[in-house]
């Protein structure tokens, strides 16, 4: 019993360091385009970051979650055009598909999601143009979500909440060779 026990152990240890060296693999090929969703000078702590089990996994796999208090500047981390904002429900709804959000749409065509923001905490209208550092949002804790915090993610597609996400990095914070790591504090730099 004892044996199965060890190689029961062994494989699933094996197996999570197999997935996250392919994670890996992943932010290492990714062009730092983004800046920290947050003001220069502030520093968040990161609290779940790429292919997590619980939440970020699946089609939300590359996403990264700051902790910070409700009421929290966000800002853009990217250049582009508001196509989506939603701020009617209640921070501590815990209620899934119940997130605030602002959606971006860049250049490429790629989206950033801004999400759990507060209620009536989107700070930019539907069609307005941002810079990086444009202030769009405050930080909430709507929809499913645990605790105070901003969820961010880019995807190839706005057809929903479920759309894929895809890897992407951060360039104005410490270097990170293998994406941000949980529980480490990043501050944003010029």
């Amino acid at each position: 019993m004892k044996f199965f026990v060890v190689v029961s152990l062994f494989c699933l240890l094996f197996l999570s360091c197999k997935d996250q060296s392919s994670e890996n693999e992943d932010a290492l090929s990714v062009e730092a385009k983004y800046v920290l969703p947050y003001p220069v000078g502030r520093e968040y702590r990161c609290s779940l970051g790429f292919n997590n089990p619980y939440s970020h996994n699946g089609s939300f796999r590359y996403a990264v979650d700051f902790a910070m208090p409700i009421g929290t500047i966000i800002t853009a981390a990217r250049s582009g055009r508001v196509v989506y904002i939603l701020e009617t429900y209640s921070d501590n709804d815990q209620n899934g598909g119940h997130e605030n959000v602002v959606i971006i749409m860049h250049e490429d065509s790629t989206y950033a999601r801004y999400v759990h923001l507060t209620t009536n905490g989107v700070l930019v209208t539907g069609g307005q143009t941002v810079m990086p550092g444009d202030t769009i949002g405050l930080s909430g804790n709507s929809g499913s979500s645990g605790a105070p915090h901003l969820h961010f993610d880019v995807t190839n597609a706005n057809t929903g909440r479920s759309d894929q996400t895809i890897p992407f990095d951060f360039k104005n914070t410490i270097p990170h060779p293998i994406g941000l790591k949980v529980g480490v504090t990043y501050k944003a730099f010029p």
